[in-house]
């Protein structure tokens, strides 16, 4: 039999050493991490049961505080034997009410004063400009200002329509128009 000879180059063989060392380091890591993530994970969702069942606890005192609540909207005193938080809920609504009341009060109050010392302000201004000077007071006529085109108002679609002039209608006579200042009624004394 002939001898099979083998030709091993000694890099090659440490070279395949060393890449079967690095894969079984980076198989060791991955594993390392994803254990750690397990278990981070696993120590979360029990975190977030706690919760959730701290949340399922409370639900029966935020119910009777919210049926407490409406019904003291309504009208209806809660119960002796109800919550403190419920009761201290049902006092909420009145005294948010009450100072809402008081504060409309005293806003309508105000708003009263103000307009009042306005109004007092301006007639005492007028007085005093009457009495000191009374050749600047300006006195209204009754009679309606009516312009040199007999136009009484100053809109513009009021004077287009005061210039217009409508033809004679088929099967009437034409009117008689009279100027513009003796169509304006003047009141009589």
């Amino acid at each position: 039999m002939a001898a099979i000879i083998l030709a091993v180059n000694p890099l090659l063989a440490t070279m395949g050493q060393v890449a079967a060392l690095v894969i079984c380091l980076f198989a060791l890591i991955f594993i390392v991490v994803t254990v750690v993530f397990n278990l981070v994970m696993s120590f979360a969702m029990s975190w977030l049961n706690e919760k959730a069942e701290l949340i399922k606890i409370l639900r029966p005192y935020v119910e009777s505080v919210n049926t407490t609540s409406k019904r003291v909207e309504q009208g209806i005193a809660p119960a002796e034997d109800a919550s403190p938080a419920a009761r201290i809920a049902a006092q909420l609504p009145l005294r948010v009410n009450a100072a809402d009341k008081k504060v409309e009060q005293v806003s309508d109050r105000v708003t009263n004063v103000v307009i009042e010392f306005r109004a007092r302000t301006m007639q005492a201004r007028t007085i005093a400009k009457a009495f000191f000077l009374p050749g600047l007071m300006h006195r209204e006529s009754a009679e309606t200002h009516v312009d040199a085109a007999g136009q009484e108002f100053a809109s513009p679609g009021y004077r287009a329509l005061m210039n217009e002039h409508p033809e004679v209608i088929p099967g009437q006579a034409p009117r008689y128009e009279a100027p513009p200042q003796q169509q304006v009624m003047r009141p009589q004394r």
